[in-house]
This record gives structure tokens, sequence and C-alpha cells, in this order.
């Protein structure tokens, strides 16, 4: 059994599978289109994971996101949990 996820890495977990079933993607084909396998994008989503840095990039490219884009996206998502909301 994984240790806990950490805040953050719940927060990107959450985030990544709410924008794949958002766009109506497997977690196949955002591991195909990020380069990256599908049990890393389900380990991700899982928060099993500390991600490397070309896996985030990976992930955000599977998703059909910049990579600049979707760590706003995350930080906003960190923001906001930050002030409770």
């Amino acid at each position: 059994m994984p240790p806990p996820a950490t805040e953050e890495l719940r927060a990107l977990a959450e985030m990544v599978q709410e924008i794949r079933l958002r766009r109506g993607l497997s977690q196949e084909a955002v591991g195909l289109d990020g380069g990256l396998r599908r049990k890393y994008v389900g380990q991700l989503e899982r928060g099993e994971l500390v991600p490397s840095l070309r896996g985030l990039v990976g992930v955000a490219r599977g998703l059909g996101m910049s990579p600049a884009a979707f760590m706003r996206a995350l930080a906003e998502r960190l923001d906001g949990a930050e002030r409770g909301s």
C-alpha cells in the first residue's frame, strides 16, 4: 500500500483525472499522446507517485495542454485549497 498522498499530490491527482474525464480521454490516450505509459497516468491519478518534470510535461501534453497552462491550473487549484475554497 502506498503512503498517503500529500495535499499537493492529491490536488494534482484530482486535477489530472477531472481534466481527462471532462475531455473524454482514457488513461491510455493521455499516456500515448504524452509519451508515457498508461500505468504511469493511473498511478499519478491515484497519488501513488511523485511525478518527474518529464512526467508532468507528458501528462500536460497528453491532456492537450501546454505545460505552462497545466502548471497554472495546478497553481490555481493549490492556491484555492490554501484559501479554503
